[in-house]
C-alpha cells in the first residue's frame, strides 16, 4: 500500500505527514524520535490494521520546515504543532504514538489537553529528562556558549549514501540495517557536492531551559486517558524518575529488541499489541501503572 501524503501547518512552517492504515479506524497522530522522521512509523503503518495512522515530520526533520535561524527546538514547542495539525484535520479526539523524544511530546501534550486525547501509545520512553530549578542557570549559560561554538558550522556533506547511513548505524541512538533505510530515504537529501541530511543543524544543541520534576509531574497526573508504553528493556523504567507512579492508568510491557524495536523483528508484535489499544482492550501488564486507582 503506498501511502497518501499531506501538509499542514502552523505558525508558517509547514508540517508533511504520511498516512497509513484504516481511514475509518481510530485516529492517531504518531511523533517520531530526536534526528528521525516518519519514516520511523513505516513499518507499523504497514501492518496496523484497526488505525488511522498519520505520522509527523516534526519541525526541523524530514520534509518539514526548519525553524527561524534564532529559533530553538524546546520539546514543549512541539505540543502547539500537535494541536494545530488536529485542528486541521478536524479530530475532537484522537490518539496519540511517540517515540523516544515523540513519545515525551505525547505525554506533554496528553497533559495539555486531556479532553482530546482518547489513547496514549509509548515507545522506549514516557518522560522528559529534567533540570532542577537551582541548576537552570548552568543549563541556559551551557546553551548559549554551545550555540555560539556551533554558529559557524556548516552541515555536513557525504560522497555518498552509504558513508550518510554510517553516522545513524553508530550513532547516539544508533539505527540497525532493517531500521535505517526508511528513515535515511526521507531523511537525506542530495546537493551539490554530495549528501546531507534535511534536519536542521540546531536540533544537535543544548536545550536552553528544561522543565523540572515538578512540572514534569503536572503534565503526568492531567492525563485522563489509557496509556501503553512499551520497553526496549524494562529497566529503562529506572529513567523515567518514578513518574510512572504518577499515571493513573498505564501499562507497561517489555518488548525485546533495540532502541527502534518497533521497525525491527517485533514490529508485528507491536503493531499486534496497539491495534488491541487503541481498539479500547488493552490487555493489562504485571507491571500495570493503574496504582493510584
Amino acid at each position: 500500500m503506498t501511502p497518501d501524503e499531506h501538509a499542514f501547518s502552523c505558525d508558517g512552517l509547514r508540517i508533511a505527514a504520511t498516512e497509513w492504515g484504516n481511514p475509518a479506524g481510530t485516529p492517531v497522530l504518531a511523533l517520531h524520535g530526536w534526528l528521525d522522521n516518519c519514516g520511523s512509523f513505516a513499518p507499523l503503518g504497514r501492518l496496523l490494521r484497526q488505525v488511522r495512522l498519520i505520522a509527523l515530520d516534526l519541525p526541523g526533520h524530514g520534509h518539514s520546515s526548519h525553524r527561524s535561524k534564532d529559533g530553538t527546538y524546546n520539546i514543549w514547542q512541539d505540543v502547539g504543532v500537535v494541536h494545530a495539525v488536529a485542528e486541521q484535520l478536524g479530530w475532537e479526539h484522537f490518539a496519540l504514538l511517540g517515540h523516544s523524544r515523540g513519545a515525551m511530546i505525547c505525554t506533554l501534550t496528553a497533559g495539555t489537553f486531556p479532553e482530546r486525547v482518547s489513547h496514549l501509545g509509548l515507545l522506549d520512553s514516557f518522560v522528559p529528562a529534567t533540570v532542577a530549578t537551582a541548576d537552570e542557570p548552568a543549563q541556559l549559560r551551557g546553551a548559549i556558549l554551545d550555540r555560539a561554538a556551533r554558529r559557524a558550522q556548516l552541515p555536513r556533506l557525504y560522497p555518498d549514501i552509504d558513508a550518510l547511513t554510517a553516522t545513524r548505524l553508530r550513532g547516539l541512538s544508533p539505527l540497525s540495517a532493517l531500521s535505517a533505510p526508511d528513515i535515511v530515504a526521507r531523511g537525506m537529501e542530495q546537493v551539490e557536492g554530495g549528501y546531507r541530511w534535511r534536519s536542521d543543524e540546531k536540533l544537535k544543541l543544548d536545550s536552553e531551559i528544561k522543565l523540572t520534576p515538578e512540572l514534569v509531574r503536572g503534565f503526568v497526573e492531567r492525563i485522563a486517558c489509557p496509556s501503553l508504553l512499551l520497553l526496549s528493556d524494562i529497566a529503562r523504567v529506572e529513567r523515567f524518575y518514578g513518574m510512572e507512579a504518577h499515571a493513573r492508568h498505564m501499562e507497561i510491557a517489555e518488548v525485546r529488541g533495540g532502541h527502534h524495536f518497533h521497525m525491527e523483528e517485533p514490529a508485528p508484535e507491536v503493531a499486534r499489541r496497539l491495534d488491541a489499544f487503541f481498539a479500547g482492550s488493552p490487555a493489562r501488564s504485571q507491571l500495570s501503572s493503574d496504582r493510584n486507582s
